[in-house]
């Protein structure tokens, strides 16, 4: 049996008589309580009386719980909750009798009586104090309430030693009494006795964190305020007057807290607040709690928790929410507001679940492996899902240590200021930048560069018009180098070729265009524009991948990420949130351009394994892999969304590719494939994609073309060398005879002289023999008929043209949309009268005729 609760000894009991007496004292002698207004039917009337009291003593704004919500099917989830009190504040509606009438018991039963404070309520606790030896206090609901009111308001202070300072003149002195009265009854000259009880409801303390008697119906009897049994609502308000010995949720207190219920049952039968049939029930009634705990923190939002904490990071960051961290800190706590955010939990489930599969937490033996995954919708900037392979544990538990731990309070996919690592290196994902850059300067996709690996000399780059530090430059790939077109690097993902690229760029343009889409070192820092920075040297997060990536899909447009759609506080007003502020950030023809390109990594290139993902969707994608394979990457979607995926290394230098073991994806190398392409297949079924991505601009594909240089009749040496210094590359092809240009001299180009080229493009030179032995031959006609070779491929067009006569032949690139290398056009066309020894065809070919044979 539990022992009874213990009796003050004198010095407590001397002390609150003293109290007690020296503040009515010393109240009627300044003439702040005359009795005339504080006793009987002229409470009110008296009112006039005090017209210089203070009446501007608002009813205060309650510290309530922030919850922060996600959608399944069209409808709000709770995913967390935040408080310092956790506190619902309800209406007067639903506030039951049976609360109201306990309230009344154990506080101050003569409330509908008097005007503020009580002096019938002092000489009784005087009287109960000499003849009990208790420390009964004589404060009113309505002082009481002052007084929390007070108390509130100082925990909210910026500084821990204004709190302090500020809860010593709440709670101590005569001074603070005197205050206190005087407030009360100012408070009772502006509202309603119900409303000032109300407003005392809904601030009490209940024990720990749990403020209001909604909240306290909720955690210790699992139901709602307006619901609580006579007996249920004297035992909760029991604890009111002492909540860390009468609080029901420890099994010591439910005997003192019994006897204190049965006390507040008897004070209501003895007021006529409830009948003895009532008050025979609740006092047989078992003081019996039902705990409902409510988890605070992300944790409780389990597989969606690293999105939480980013949600909570975006508010603790944002000016917008207040001028201090800390201020903005006790807003998510206090300010009862209603967050709604971005995150679809049917497309999250769907993420966490191919993460599970693909990156377990549990990473191989002897290496500690990672994965982070996060989705953006195109056009708005909304985050749809975020997820990673590590578990989220904010405590520093034992599952966040080791060398192998399974969870983590560090959110890989964004920045370190919001939760997040210092980023990781985002390898080739990184060229694209590069690649906006070239075609942004007047380059074009089929332009062709040098992809060998090599070292570059000091000065060959240029970092804001000054020389670079000498670069080598190796591919990932032996047979990847050689002369090759930008369209083929790009699928191809050839570093040789992005070194040439940038070779006539500067590493500062490249810098500028990442950054006009939004990309950014994670620990902060400005991004570099060193040599190897063209390659993805520049640490960043998924999320900030994600963005960029979806500018481009967004047609050069691009949106900065947003997790909040909007915020509602404790009155249910709107709360500005942080907008996307989607802008122009690359041309859309030069973002058309690009996204044609990375449509071709999708489609034949390193992503080409990805290219289910997206259904019957235009897609377009690039993947990234780092020295060594340390960290791994797929970034790409459609023109409705797009996911950025990283798997790598979280401590450690594990090379990827000799990792075996991921499911269906046999190397660690490899998962990022089966990833992306899980995540991008369910956002599409989801959100699909457009069908169609518009044709490039001619530009675009082949650059700034200039009529070729007419070289014929100069020496091979000298024809070479201004080929050359034009930009374009030569190869010498069979001689021939000639009667008119003197051997070692060039007879004709391939293509002909004046037809517009892009820069790189390979002539072949055809150069002089000297005349041809004379030998019979027949004779050959001096007219002929053109064959009509349109349609043909153009190895076969030029074995059908020679067959007649017709050796001179020129070409020219064109896109109609017809198969690469097929003649489209011809001039002169087939059928025509013409010489063939005078005669040079000229074919229209689709594509790049270089790469043709």
């Amino acid at each position: 049996m539990s022992a009874a609760p213990r009796r003050p000894g004198p010095g407590a009991a001397l002390a609150g008589i003293l109290g007690i007496a020296v503040t009515a004292g010393l109240m009627l002698t300044v003439g702040i309580v005359p009795a005339v207004a504080l006793t009987g039917s002229g409470a009110k009337a008296g009112m006039g009386l005090f017209n210089s009291l203070p009446d501007d003593y608002k009813i205060a704004s309650l510290q309530q719980k922030t919850e922060i919500y996600a959608k399944r099917g069209g409808k709000d989830v709770l995913l967390a909750s935040f408080y310092n009190q956790n506190r619902e504040v309800i209406t007067w509606d639903d506030v039951p009798d049976s609360v109201k009438h306990a309230t009344l018991a154990a506080e101050d039963a003569r409330y509908y009586d008097h005007g503020g404070v009580d002096p019938m309520g002092i000489l009784r606790a005087i009287g109960s104090n000499l003849v009990h030896g208790g420390s009964q206090g004589a404060s009113t609901i309505t002082q009481q309430y002052v007084k929390n009111v007070c108390v509130q308001e100082a925990e909210l202070l910026p500084t821990q030693a204004q709190v302090t300072a500020a809860y010593a003149e709440c709670t101590g002195g005569i001074k603070r009494k005197l205050r206190e009265a005087r407030l009360a009854i100012g408070m009772e000259k502006a509202y309603t006795k119900d409303q000032i009880l109300l407003g005392y409801l809904n601030i009490a303390g209940f024990g720990g964190r749990i403020y209001g008697i909604e909240a306290a119906a909720q955690y210790y009897y699992g139901t709602h305020a307006k619901d609580l049994t006579d007996s249920q609502a004297a035992s909760l308000m029991a604890i009111v007057n002492s909540p860390n010995t009468l609080r029901i949720d420890e099994d010591d207190n439910i005997a003192q807290n019994t006897v204190r219920r049965n006390y507040i049952l008897k004070t209501e039968l003895e007021h006529g607040m409830i009948d003895a049939a009532g008050y025979e029930k609740a006092l047989d009634t078992e003081v019996k709690p039902k705990i409902t705990p409510t988890t605070t923190g992300c944790a409780a939002a389990k597989s969606a928790a690293y999105f939480c904490d980013y949600v909570v990071n975006v508010v603790r960051n944002d000016p917008a929410f207040g001028a201090t961290a800390g201020q903005r800190y006790n807003k998510l706590q206090s300010a009862g507001w209603k967050i709604h955010t971005t995150l679809d939990l049917g497309l999250q489930k769907s993420a966490k679940e191919a993460m599970t599969t693909y990156v377990p937490s549990t990473s191989p033996a002897g290496t500690n492996l990672g994965g982070a995954a996060v989705s953006v919708e195109v056009g708005t900037g909304r985050i749809l899902s975020m997820v990673q392979s590590k578990r989220f544990d904010d405590t520093g538990g034992k599952d966040t240590k080791g060398a192998g731990y399974t969870a983590t309070a560090l959110n890989w996919n964004t920045d370190r200021a919001y939760g997040g690592s210092s980023g990781f290196q985002p390898g080739s994902t990184y060229k694209t930048f590069t690649l906006i850059d070239w075609l942004q300067s007047g380059h074009g996709l089929y332009e062709t560069v040098d992809g060998s690996a090599r070292t570059l000399p000091a000065g060959a780059l240029k970092a804001c018009r000054q020389p670079a530090a000498s670069f080598p430059v190796g591919n990932d790939e032996a047979g990847e180098g050689g002369y090759q077109t930008v369209m083929s690097a790009t699928a191809r993902s050839v570093n040789g070729a992005y070194a040439s690229m940038a070779e006539k760029l500067d590493l500062c343009d490249i810098k500028e265009k990442a950054a006009s889409l939004l990309v950014h070192r994670a620990d902060g820092r400005d991004l570099e524009t060193n040599s190897a920075s063209i390659l993805g040297t520049n640490e960043v997060a998924p999320l900030s991948m994600a963005t960029a990536y979806a500018g481009i899909a967004n047609k050069g447009e691009v949106c900065a990420s947003i997790a909040i759609d909007s915020i509602t506080d404790g009155a249910g007003q709107e709360v500005p949130v942080p907008k996307a502020n989607c802008h122009r950030a690359i041309p859309e023809n030069v973002a058309v351009a690009t996204g044609y390109a990375l449509h071709g990594v999708l489609t034949g290139g390193t992503a080409r394994a990805d290219v289910g993902a997206t259904g019957s969707a235009w897609g377009f994608a690039k993947t990234g892999t780092t020295d060594y394979a340390h960290s791994t990457w797929v970034v790409g979607g459609t023109t409705k969304t797009v996911t950025a995926v990283w798997v790598g290394n979280v401590r450690g230098e594990t090379n990827l590719r000799q990792v075996y073991g991921y499911s269906g994806c046999g190397t660690a190398a490899n998962a990022r494939h089966c990833l992306w392409t899980a995540i991008q297949k369910a956002n599409q079924a989801k959100e699909p994609g457009l069908t169609t991505w518009p044709q490039p601009d001619q530009q675009f594909l082949y650059g700034q073309q200039v009529p070729l240089p007419d070289v014929a009749g100069k020496s091979a040496k000298d024809a070479r060398t201004a080929l050359l210094q034009a930009g374009f590359r030569v190869k010498k092809g069979a001689d021939a005879p000639s009667d008119t240009v003197a051997a070692g001299s060039v007879i004709s180009t391939d293509p002909a002289a004046s037809t517009p080229v892009s820069a790189g493009t390979v002539i072949t030179l055809t150069v002089s023999s000297g005349p041809q032995a004379q030998q019979p031959v027949a004779p050959v006609p001096t007219t002929g008929t053109v064959p009509n070779a349109v349609g043909m491929s153009l190895p076969d067009a030029r074995n059908a043209l020679a067959a007649v006569g017709y050796g001179q032949i020129a070409t020219s690139p064109v896109t109609t949309g017809a198969a690469a290398c097929t003649v489209v056009s011809q001039n002169p066309g087939g059928g025509t009268a013409a010489d063939p020894a005078a005669t040079v065809v000229t074919l229209a070919i689709e594509g790049d005729p270089a790469t043709c044979g």
